[in-house]
């Protein structure tokens, strides 16, 4: 289970090999596309991931928990005002997107799902966005992150 979004949507570019390296400041400009292309590529990596599993009783899935007042964001200009006012209203309970992750692990219905993306209140299916959707840039995303984790697990003296 990978917890996306549809912030994935606020990324207007991939390229795996660059962004999953990309280690310049989180500034308050930048948050928002960079949080979009991680998101997108969980949802590439959870796709990927799919098609090598299909066939084997493995089911992976990822969904959107819908808007959910967490703090994130908290370094944004009135996050805490606009949070407390949320709450006051009864918006952005963690428990609605924490349900649909509940869903997806435990019932039957999402067993043959493997590599699905879903919404967080309906459960309906949802399209990675049109960037990310392709099976050569998601097997990108995949040969990408094993070179990074076989350059981890290399002795550093080799």
């Amino acid at each position: 289970m990978t917890v996306a979004s549809r912030a994935s949507l606020r990324a207007h570019t991939i390229d795996p090999s660059l962004d999953l390296t990309d280690t310049a400041d989180f500034t308050r400009v930048g948050s928002s596309p960079r949080y979009g292309r991680s998101k997108l590529m969980g949802i590439m990596f959870t796709q990927e991931l799919g098609r090598r599993l299909q066939g084997t009783g493995v089911a992976v899935t990822c969904c959107c928990p819908g808007f959910n007042a967490t703090g994130l964001g908290r370094e944004l200009p009135l996050a805490g005002a606009l949070e407390r006012a949320l709450a006051a209203l009864g918006i952005g309970n963690p428990q609605h997107g924490a349900d649909i992750i509940v869903k997806l692990a435990t019932d039957p219905e999402f067993a043959d799902s493997t590599g699905g993306y879903f919404a967080a209140r309906t459960a309906k299916p949802l399209q990675c966005p049109e960037i990310g959707r392709g099976e050569a840039v998601q097997r990108a995303l995949w040969e990408a992150t094993a070179e990074l984790v076989h350059d981890i697990r290399r002795p550093h003296n080799a």
